[in-house]
């Protein structure tokens, strides 16, 4: 849900900016220089589909390939300073958006609602473990 929230203001910023567009931006920005076969792995999503929304986003310049020197087999991707700039952006609207929305909320209706959000990841790993 609050991905959500942070894909809606990535549009807001850049009406062409995707849900995985935008989480791409925030794995880069945590992470650095990753390959695509990461960020598949981390979006759930095909190699192919990785490349596309990477293409759109070295297009707009949020994103670079990156060749190493010590194995040019491989190439990484990059956030570059306006994509930094652009991430920032995006966080910090979705940090005054959460600040509103927290708002009159009591110290005990927020531990609880976090209990109950971590009581829902648990449930939802479990849930996926018995699938595998």
């Amino acid at each position: 849900m609050m991905r959500k929230f942070v894909i809606s203001y990535g549009k807001i910023i850049d009406a062409d900016l995707s849900g995985s567009q935008v989480y791409i931006l925030e794995i880069l920005a945590e992470e650095g220089a990753v390959k695509s076969s990461f960020l598949a792995e981390r979006l759930s999503i095909t190699l192919p589909a990785v490349t596309n929304l990477a293409n759109k986003l070295v297009s707009k310049g949020y994103i670079e390939r990156q060749i190493p020197e010590n194995d040019r087999r491989v190439t990484l991707l990059a956030i570059t300073p306006m994509g930094k700039e652009i991430h920032d952006i995006i966080n910090e609207r979705y940090a005054t958006l959460m600040d509103a929305l927290w708002d009159g909320f009591s110290e005990k209706e927020i531990s609880n609602l976090l209990v109950t959000y971590k009581r829902m990841v648990k449930n939802l790993e479990e849930h996926q473990q018995q699938k595998e």
